[in-house]
């Protein structure tokens, strides 16, 4: 039997599984209820069991998920895991997904938005990244976290974490989504900030906080932005702008009435009715008739609401300028590091531009400004990583730029490449950041590579998991990462957006630039942090290896950072032009998108495979020569000139990068001190003299000195009254008297 016939006879149908969904969420969701809650009276070893196998058992129900995506009926052999698409005509139907609405969660006039869940390709890939490697997470933090008095706390924010992770990717509607994607922004907080006595860990978990907020706040602008256009689209579109997206006006709008504008399945159908027809009404330079948009063309405001988006997703997953939270999160414990990092939160922007690609590719201003953000970032912080002598800030300036890889891909359209290095790096970065815990626990917390050296024969397991990790991050044939970042390559070279084919050429030659930085501040870091002697600068004497806990989740992703290049992508040397396993796929979830590109001129896809000459030799050699300029600089060059000053290149560019180009302290000058100063004239002017002190209290002290006057006039003495009214009276004679005379 083949891999593809097993996955087409699922345990459990589709239908009989949707209606439980909302248990994938709601396993780790009580699990962080039972541990937050009962924690500290239950006792180290039954938090850990329940934080475990709450995690446990929501990847057993994401695997029956992901396996019913497939399920074909026994009896018909046809495909089972397929719905009526609500907004679509009767024939209309979303194949190999199961999803199912619970009801409506709020209305508000014509915006309605209901609790819907479905699971897809795309979903399900996430779904078992974000509970598989989660799980290992757990299973390594029990060992890691034996120590800390906060156990309880620290395992209910990690359920946490993973539950509101999960309702990000199975969220059929942007609202939805949005709740899990202030969930993960929230449990980061927590987490990161987890050891808040430190005033140096509450600031960092402060800092994620407060810069997330400012991508959160443009992601729900751009959420509005495209309700309106929604509610534009149906007032002002034809029949045969239905005809393009398959659908007719009575179904579309009874969808929204019954689902909302903002469901996935709706805004692809609007996308497709944006592509310009013959006998259509409605196309991208369409302008807006009526309504808070008007005049405004729909083309234009699709740009600015995914640009909007861009920005959410910016903040979360750590793309300029909203980058620079990220390598501050390593003041959490390493087992958060490992699961912000790695499989969940900082991913979330990849994933939700790939669930919007029918919408992206309407844009292709919007595309190269997110592939130039993301190819930017990347150079930036493999440039920063370059002079990081912290382990866990290399690793985090890492994943930063392995991030703007994956929007490099997003932003040229190849988006199941994008994907495809989202889960290669779930597997390899967690095994690198998890190794890196694993470096601090045998070696007395020390994260200094400088002080370590030596590692490789007294710490094997966490050597050889983390040579592997190493290896696949690099680009080394055949580990995962090699492909996936070469199929990015390879389609940000051939892929073309119209009016700006530059940008293809642009971001393909700092790829190139930034795989040959990635293989040497990689190649350097394990080389000092394993190989050599043993610093004499080292906190403990000799390591020790770490416990089982602590080396299974490190064998087990190791494992999958090879394994995953072979059944994700389909390697086969022979046969250089067959389309790629993850990218066949993927093909019903970027189907929509397809049809889009094909039927417009704005983006020009290629489809083809990276070559063995000369795409993979380019891509090698670039992964040698960064490890192999790394290798000599670290093992001949510099330890022959011990005790001799650094050439002057260095020692001019070396604080460049050690001091991150000096971003925070640009920020600090250009953003922060004039908002403190703003502030500082608010609070002092506006709000303490002009309100306390001129309206608050001016009124008052009027009043007081006022009512201070009027007290002696109202004394209850009736002499004085008698008194007061003859001088009044003897007062008004006198004026008449005088106005007689004249």
């Amino acid at each position: 039997m083949t891999l593809v016939e097993f996955f087409r006879a699922a345990p459990v149908a589709p239908d009989i599984l949707a209606p439980s969904l909302w248990l994938i969420i709601a396993l780790p969701l009580l699990g962080a209820f039972i541990c937050g809650v009962f924690g500290k009276m239950m006792g180290r070893a039954n938090v850990q069991l329940v934080a475990c196998a709450a995690v446990a058992g929501s990847f057993v129900l994401s695997l029956l998920a992901f396996w019913a995506t497939s399920h074909h009926n026994p009896e018909t052999g046809r495909l089972a895991a397929i719905f009526p698409n609500p907004f679509g005509i009767e024939r209309d139907f979303v194949r190999y997904a199961l999803a199912y609405d619970y009801g409506t969660w709020f209305s508000v006039g014509d915006v309605r938005v209901n609790i819907g869940l479905m699971v897809d390709h795309l979903s399900g890939i996430l779904l078992l990244i974000i509970t598989g490697v989660g799980f290992l997470i757990h299973l390594y933090s029990t060992s890691y976290m034996e120590h800390d008095a906060a156990y309880w706390r620290f395992f209910a924010y990690l359920n946490l974490f993973v539950a509101a992770m999960l309702t990000l990717v199975l969220a059929d509607n942007l609202i939805l989504l949005f709740v899990g994607w202030e969930g993960v922004g929230m449990a980061s907080y927590l987490l990161i900030g987890f050891w808040y006595d430190d005033p140096a860990k509450a600031w960092a978990g402060r800092k994620a906080f407060v810069t997330n907020r400012i991508g959160d706040f443009a992601f729900l602008i751009g959420t509005f932005l495209l309700v309106l256009l929604v509610s534009a689209f149906t007032q002002q579109s034809n029949a045969a702008d239905f005809n393009n997206a398959g659908t007719t006006a009575q179904h579309y709008t009874a969808a929204l009435e019954q689902k909302g504008p903002v469901t996935f399945k709706g805004l692809e159908k609007m996308a497709e009715g944006l592509v310009d027809g013959s006998a259509d009404k409605v196309d991208l330079s369409t302008p807006i008739e009526a309504g808070p948009l008007e005049g405004y063309t729909f083309g234009g405001v699709m740009t600015a609401a995914m640009l909007l988006f861009l920005l959410g997703a910016a903040g979360k997953s750590a793309q300029l300028p909203l980058y620079v939270w990220l390598p501050d999160a390593m003041a959490g414990p390493t087992p958060v590091s490992a699961l912000i990092h790695a499989a969940t939160m900082v991913t979330a922007g990849v994933y939700l531009f790939s669930r919007m690609s029918a919408l992206l590719v309407l844009s292709p201003t919007a595309m190269a400004t997110i592939a130039i953000i993301g190819a930017l970032t990347s150079l930036l912080a493999a440039l920063i990583a370059f002079a990081q002598d912290d382990i866990k800030k290399v690793l985090a300036y890492s994943t930063v730029s392995q991030l703007g890889i994956m929007f490099m891909g997003v932003g040229m359209g190849i988006f199941w490449a994008a994907v495809f290095h989202l889960m290669t790096h779930a597997f390899f970065k967690a095994c690198l950041f998890l190794g890196a815990g694993s470096v601090m626990h045998g070696n007395g917390d020390e994260t200094d590579i400088k002080k370590l050296g030596g590692l490789r024969k007294e710490m094997p397991w966490t050597w050889a998991t983390f040579l592997v990790a190493t290896l696949a991050i690099t680009g080394i044939i055949p580990l995962s990462g090699f492909f996936s970042k070469d199929a990015i390559l390879h389609g940000v070279h051939h892929n073309h957006l119209q009016g700006m084919e530059w940008v293809s050429s642009l971001v393909y030659y700092l790829g190139l630039l930034i795989a040959a930085s990635t293989a040497f501040y990689m190649t350097r870091v394990y080389l000092l942090t394993f190989e050599g002697p043993r610093s004499k600068e080292a906190r403990v004497a000799h390591a020790h290896e770490s416990a089982w806990q602590m080396t299974l989740p490190l064998v087990v992703l190791a494992v999958l950072s090879v394994v995953a290049a072979r059944y994700a992508f389909g390697i086969d040397f022979f046969n250089m032009t067959a389309q790629p396993v993850l990218d066949n796929f993927l093909s019903p979830v970027f189907s929509a998108t397809k049809r889009i590109t094909d039927a417009s001129t704005l983006v020009a896809l290629d489809t083809s495979r990276p070559q063995l000459v000369p795409d993979y030799l380019k891509a090698w050699a670039v992964a040698l020569a960064g490890g192999g300029a790394a290798a000599f600089l670290y093992l001949r060059y510099f330890p022959s000139r011990v005790g001799q000053p650094d050439p002057a290149f260095i020692r001019a560019v070396r604080p460049l990068a050690l001091n991150k180009f000096y971003v925070d302290e640009l920020y600090e000058l250009i953003v922060i001190r004039p908002v403190k100063f703003m502030s500082f004239l608010l609070f002092r002017v506006v709000d303490a003299l002009v309100i306390d002190t001129v309206a608050v209290r001016g009124t008052a002290w009027v009043t007081a000195r006022v009512g201070s006057a009027l007290r002696y006039v109202q004394s209850g003495d009736a002499q004085a009254y008698a008194a007061v009214l003859a001088i009044a009276l003897l007062g008004g004679m006198a004026y008449a008297l005088i106005q007689v005379m004249q």
